[in-house]
């Protein structure tokens, strides 16, 4: 019985240890980025398990025609460490001509990310 007991706890221990070393990068964030004609766009990331949503509107006092912003863009978690998030951006299965894009973003404190586009575009977030 103390044995069972024993070991029971290890795996309790060895499974919370686990999960502590996953990073957390669920919730919402917000900040900016550069859209692809080089203007200034907010963003609001939203990851929840393995996908999430993006969503892109103009910054202020910026008019556009973009039919891609103020929509909720499906995005995937491709991979993600103590220090950095990879995800997809998959705009086409929103509005044909949307952002498709993966984006890297590494930690630059508790509650900010930055990083860039694959095509080499900056974004920073902040943990809302």
């Amino acid at each position: 019985m103390q044995t069972r007991l024993k070991l029971a706890s290890l795996l309790l221990l060895a499974a919370t240890f686990a999960h502590a070393q996953q990073p957390s990068f669920q919730g919402t964030w917000t900040g900016q980025a550069v859209s692809g004609t080089g203007s200034q766009v907010r963003v609001v990331l939203t990851i929840a398990g393995n996908g999430g949503k993006l969503r892109l509107s103009p910054s202020v006092n910026y008019v556009t025609t973009d039919q891609c912003h103020d929509r909720d863009i499906p995005v995937v978690v491709e991979a993600q460490t103590e220090s950095e998030l990879t995800f997809a951006i998959q705009g086409e299965k929103v509005l044909h001509g949307c952002i498709n894009e993966s984006a890297t973003l590494k930690v630059v404190d508790a509650k900010t990310l930055k990083g860039t586009l694959k095509d080499g575009r900056s974004m920073t977030l902040v943990r809302k």
